[in-house]
Parts: C-alpha cells; sequence; structure tokens
C-alpha cells in the first residue's frame, strides 16, 4: 500500500466498501427469504443488480481512463 498514489486507495477503499455493504445486504435478503419465504425479494435483488452494474460501470471507465492517460503521457497518442 506504500507505494499507491492517493487515487488508488480511494478507488480501494470505496470498492471495499461497497462490496461490504452490498454482501451484507445480500446476506439479509437470504436470511429474510429463508425465515420469511412469502416475502418477495424481486426489488432487493433489482436494488443489488443496480448498484453492481454502477460500480462495474465505474471501475471500467476509470481503469480505461488511466489507461488512456498513460498512453497519452507516454507519446502513445494518435499519430497525424
Amino acid at each position: 500500500m506504500k507505494g499507491r498514489s492517493t487515487i488508488d486507495l480511494v478507488v480501494i477503499l470505496m470498492t471495499s466498501m461497497v462490496g461490504v455493504v452490498l454482501l451484507l445486504s445480500v446476506v439479509g435478503v437470504l436470511i429474510l427469504k429463508i425465515t420469511h419465504p412469502e416475502l418477495d425479494t424481486s426489488k432487493a435483488g433489482e436494488a443489488v443488480g443496480g448498484v453492481v452494474t454502477t460500480i462495474v460501470g465505474a471501475l471500467v471507465g476509470f481503469i480505461g481512463g488511466r489507461a488512456a492517460g498513460r498512453l497519452e503521457a507516454n507519446g502513445g497518442g494518435t499519430k497525424e
């Protein structure tokens, strides 16, 4: 962790936090579904799916942006 930039640490921290919250949410919904099978948990599943999709999209965009920035910084931009 010492050699990582601040932005890397922020991304790791936020991703870990969202991962823990999602894990607790899924476990909570599973326990609720086991204890009360008559309850409709589709809304909770949709919410978890939406959060996962958003986080994956954000991370892919972040990694793509970093890769493009490094390529540009190393002189690998478009050739004219």
